[in-house]
């Protein structure tokens, strides 16, 4: 493998923590009872829409009301995102030794720039991450190729030699679609009733530490 392309909530960063935080600030605003952890896990790669439409058990709402809600909680997790993220069991030794070997990595999530940037800045910058791209910059969210996409051309890596990482199924959907190899992140956040096996990606890892034997 001559690139490693990584999600970021769920695969790198446990972010859990602080978006359970900013749930229950916003279900406090509106007299609910604290959320699940686990229910709030699970949602996390799916976005805040999910987030926040389970945050005030809204699933029935319209979308303007589920997005009014959306931006509520995302800017509330603004304030907190720094505050309980960091780097699961076992990433920083994948990380130094990608380093170490002067293999190509970087970092391609469907979570905005907005958020994306000061958090990788945060907690990853005793790695230098060589590219953070976002939906931002290609204008499309996962399963859509076009991020790993990017990331190929700006480190000129073959597909073929390349391979993404992550925590659900359109990780792995958009790195079939970019031609990489896969690799699901079982350790994070799949969603409550989901199978990674389901995902047909070319490899599971179960723990963090599984990646460095593909390094």
């Amino acid at each position: 493998m001559e690139l490693f392309a990584f999600d970021l909530d769920g695969t790198l960063l446990d972010t859990a923590p602080d978006f359970l935080k900013a749930v229950n600030v916003l279900r406090k605003r509106y007299n609910i009872k604290e959320a699940d952890f686990n229910e709030v896990r699970s949602r996390v790669s799916q976005g805040a829409a999910s987030l926040a439409s389970y945050a005030l058990d809204s699933e029935g709402k319209s979308p303007e009301q589920i997005e009014f809600h959306r931006q509520e909680l995302l800017n509330i997790y603004e304030e907190c995102c720094l505050d309980e993220t960091v780097l699961f069991d076992g990433i920083a030794e994948v990380l130094s030794k990608l380093n170490n070997k002067q293999i190509k990595w970087g970092i391609m999530t469907n979570k905005p720039r907005r958020f994306a940037e000061g958090i990788v800045e945060n907690k990853l910058s005793a790695f230098n991450t060589p590219f953070l791209i976002c939906p931002d910059d290609v204008g499309a969210r996962k399963p859509d190729p076009s991020g790993i996409i990017r990331a190929l051309d700006i480190s000129n890596s073959l597909a073929v030699n390349s391979i993404y990482i992550g925590d659900h199924q359109i990780d792995i959907s958009a790195g079939k679609n970019a031609g990489t190899a896969t690799g699901a992140a079982s350790y994070g956040y799949v969603p409550l009733n989901d199978e990674v096996d389901n995902w047909d990606a070319d490899y599971v890892f179960h723990d963090p530490l599984e990646i460095l034997k593909i390094i």
